[in-house]
């Protein structure tokens, strides 16, 4: 045999060699994979099922930290499907999802059951968790609600969507799995529960007002809208909008197009009648008319060859500055507005706020409404319609209660405010940067006016925003719209808007009777029940 070279032998050797070498290195990757950690778990948790049972996000709290959402707990039950709890299960749920729980059997897969009650069978767990919004739930036309993936369609739900989703929490039922991917019967589910969610954004809305706000609303209010405002701060205490509408029923409000409950009524404009005599006498009193200047009503006035009526038609006889306000003597005001001239007029309509957005947060803003402009008023006719509230003015009733805010707190006009800022945990705020207040009127006029709106409530026959524990100011007005009825007759807004205590206000109030005609018997009943009701609660 020649050097270097094997034979048959040799050759067979070599292979055998070879193929150990190769077996003993695989025999000891093998025993390496299965002892690997990673792996190890991988294969773990393949045989595992993660049936998330609750799922919640950042909080959204009132000024006192009382939770406005997940404040309501409902019963889930978790399946195992056997053949021991088919029945019980399929006799708890509606005939109608029957079809789809079967489906759900199939599968050999748990899975999780809303819609039942009371299933006591092997295999099915009960939990309690929480509910995102409540049925009915309260202010629902500022917190919005989600949709089908979590996040916020409309409100502060939308609004802050971003930063109440980085607070996202599951609980899950962690269930073990056969060969074939099914449960397997017998076993409880393992339990990986979230800490509670204490983070969350911090509203100035205070729920027990919110809640007199909108019980009294609903009963006097077909449509229309309801502000409650911290004069001093500008802090909404309560806003709501009516009809209301339930987050759990959308599809019944999205089709209802006559009274069209999603649309939040306290941010849109409407026409504002005599509210704004306070900013007309405002201007008088600034250009220092006389208070005591007398003027004749007759029941109506002639501008430029237009005829403007009182409402009262007979007419109010003499009249000055007191008794015209009391009274809302459209003719009184009509003539002052001519004295003062459109571009005064007007010049203080914008000081108070007119024709000015008032942002609230992301999404949510009450609108500018709308002023006649500078040529508009070179017409005396538009002078006399804007000197009562009438013409192209609009507003809406969040604009109107700020324009009362500056009348009740000494002449100063406050930026209307929502979001008080943000929680890590549910008892301290990150307080949002403060908009600065500015000072509109003096405050000697600020109090005459303040006067004047209290003579409206306290010493005015018959008027109906005079609540029964505590002193009130504030003005009444029935807007006229130029819409008509079916029988012929103009739909008039309804409007009352005032304060309380009439000394040392605590609290301004507007309230909107959409379409209802006279405010005094529409708007100011619902004033006066809400001014005391938070009386009477210490509020």
């Amino acid at each position: 045999m020649k050097p270097g070279k094997l034979g048959l032998p040799g050759r067979a050797v070599a292979v055998f060699c070879a193929f150990a070498a190769a077996f003993t290195g695989l025999y000891l990757r093998v025993g390496y994979l299965s002892q690997s950690p990673e792996l190890m778990e991988a294969a773990a948790q393949q045989k595992k099922y993660n049936l998330t049972i609750s799922k919640t996000r950042g909080a959204i709290y009132d000024c006192n930290y009382a939770p406005l959402a997940d404040t309501r707990q409902e019963t889930v039950y978790a399946v195992m499907p056997s053949t021991e709890n088919l029945l019980p299960v399929l006799e708890a749920v509606p005939v109608s999802r029957r079809t789809a729980v079967s489906e759900q059997f199939r599968t050999g897969k748990p899975f999780l059951l809303r819609d039942a009650e009371g299933i006591d069978a092997p295999g099915v767990e009960e939990y309690s968790v929480p509910v995102r919004t409540d049925s009915p739930q309260l202010a629902p036309h500022i917190i919005g609600y989600l949709d089908d993936t979590g996040h916020g369609v409309t409100g502060i739900e939308k609004s802050y969507d971003e930063y109440l989703a980085s607070f996202e929490a599951e609980t899950q039922a962690v269930y073990q799995l056969d060969g074939l991917g099914r449960g397997i019967s017998g076993l409880s589910p393992e339990i990986r529960e979230a800490a509670p969610v204490k983070a969350g954004v911090v509203l100035s809305i205070d729920a027990n007002i919110q809640k007199i706000v909108e019980n009294a609303g609903s009963k006097g209010l077909e449509k229309g809208a309801v502000v409650v405002m911290d004069p001093y701060t500008g802090e909404i205490k309560a806003m709501a909008s009516f009809p209301s509408y339930r987050p759990d029923n959308l599809a019944q409000a999205v089709t209802d197009s006559e009274n069209t409950p999603l649309i939040n009524r306290a941010l849109l404009p409407y026409s504002v009648g005599s509210t704004f005599k306070v900013v007309t006498a405002s201007a008088a009193l600034e250009q220092e008319l006389p208070l005591d200047q007398v003027y004749e009503c007759t029941g109506q006035i002639n501008v430029s060859g237009q005829i403007f009526r009182c409402h009262r038609r007979s007419g109010h006889g003499e009249v000055d500055m007191v008794d015209a306000m009391m009274k809302s003597c459209n003719p009184y005001f009509i003539q002052l507005g001519l004295k003062i001239g459109g571009t005064s007029l007007l010049e203080m309509a914008k000081r108070f706020g007119f024709g000015e957005a008032l942002p609230l947060a992301q999404g949510i803003s009450g609108s500018a409404g709308t002023l006649p402009g500078e040529s508009d008023l070179q017409n005396p006719a538009e002078v006399a319609n804007l000197s009562f509230g009438q013409g192209l003015l609009t507003a809406s009733p969040l604009q109107v209660t700020r324009m009362m805010a500056a009348a009740a707190n000494g002449g100063v006009l406050v930026q209307p405010r929502l979001v008080l800022g943000t929680t890590p945990d549910g008892q301290t705020l990150e307080r949002e940067a403060d908009v600065p207040s500015r000072q509109i009127l003096s405050p000697e006029i600020a109090a005459q006016i303040q006067a004047f709106l209290i003579h409206c409530v306290m010493v005015e026959e018959e008027q109906h925003a005079l609540p029964d524990n505590v002193s009130a100011g504030g003005k009444t007005a029935t807007a006229q719209t130029g819409r008509f009825d079916e029988n012929g007759d103009e739909l008039e807004h309804g409007w009352f808007s005032g304060f309380f205590p009439a000394e040392n206000p605590r609290y301004v109030v507007t309230v909107l009777a959409e379409n209802s005609g006279f405010g005094n018997d529409t708007a100011a009943p619902v004033f006066a029940e809400i001014a005391e009701e938070i009386t009477a609660h210490g509020l």
